[in-house]
């Protein structure tokens, strides 16, 4: 029981959502672009390397 007590719950709703966006932008990407999804995982990956590094300037 401790375990629940400890979790945020703000946090984990807001990682559903924020990961929710993300797939409805990709679901997007393929609907209305020639986009393959592993081209949509490259473009996702490569994203985050830059974000990711860019935070720690």
């Amino acid at each position: 029981m401790e375990f629940f007590n400890s979790i945020d719950w703000m946090q984990l709703l807001w990682c559903f959502v924020i990961g929710g966006v993300i797939c409805v932008i990709g679901q997007i990407l393929i609907d209305k672009t020639k986009l393959t999804p592993a081209r949509i995982l490259v473009i996702y990956v490569t994203a985050g390397a830059i974000l990711g590094g860019l935070r720690n300037l």
